[in-house]
């Protein structure tokens, strides 16, 4: 099997996962790619509706959170949706203030994710999907409680996706600790 089919048979079986219900660990030496996102987003929020984000995408840094938002923005305005990009260094006044007014899916770094959540710049209760990119990445910059603390605020009706580069015991057993009954989804060695 080629990489490229590996990685679209991997990309399915996330998709696939999530449009059965369910939450899942997955586990890829890739990047997840756009098309993964933009699937997403069409299984969560088929249709724009005004108010409570249904999707929060949580990356390690601003670089990823940026280059995810600007490749989406084509995307997501032919479906008209909104994206709201919540970065380090952004105007925290500005950026609570564009999530007062509503949005469907937002992006951002954990810790500024995290902020604006108890800062009571958005409500969680239409949740439908948390992703977190690159896991391992953001174990490494210490977001793990920022993580968890957006994570135990969570609805219960909620589908999490956590997206990592190994697998390792250590993070399936943080995941268990709030997340649903999930599917561990591991690429296969090409």
């Amino acid at each position: 099997m080629s990489s490229t089919e590996n990685s679209e048979a991997h990309h399915l079986k996330i998709v696939k996962a999530i449009k059965s219900g369910q939450s899942a660990i997955c586990v890829s030496i890739l990047s997840p790619s756009i098309s993964l996102i933009q699937d997403l987003i069409v299984q969560t929020i088929p249709e724009p509706e005004e108010g409570a984000p249904r999707m929060i995408i949580l990356c390690p840094d601003n670089i990823l959170a940026q280059e995810l938002a600007n490749q989406l923005a084509p995307f997501i305005k032919e479906r008209d949706l909104t994206l709201d990009l919540l970065l380090e260094k952004g105007n925290k006044v500005k950026q609570r203030n564009d999530l007062y007014d509503g949005t469907e899916i937002i992006v951002g770094t954990s810790r500024r994710v995290c902020e604006m959540y108890f800062q009571n710049g958005f409500n969680i209760s239409k949740l439908k999907l948390f992703v977190v990119l690159k896991f391992d990445e953001q174990v490494k910059y210490g977001w793990l409680g920022f993580i968890g603390r957006i994570a135990e605020s969570l609805p219960k009706c909620k589908q999490v996706l956590f997206l990592t580069s190994f697998d390792d015991e250590r993070i399936t057993n943080y995941v268990d600790q709030f997340m649903p009954p999930h599917q561990l989804i591991i690429e296969t060695e090409l």
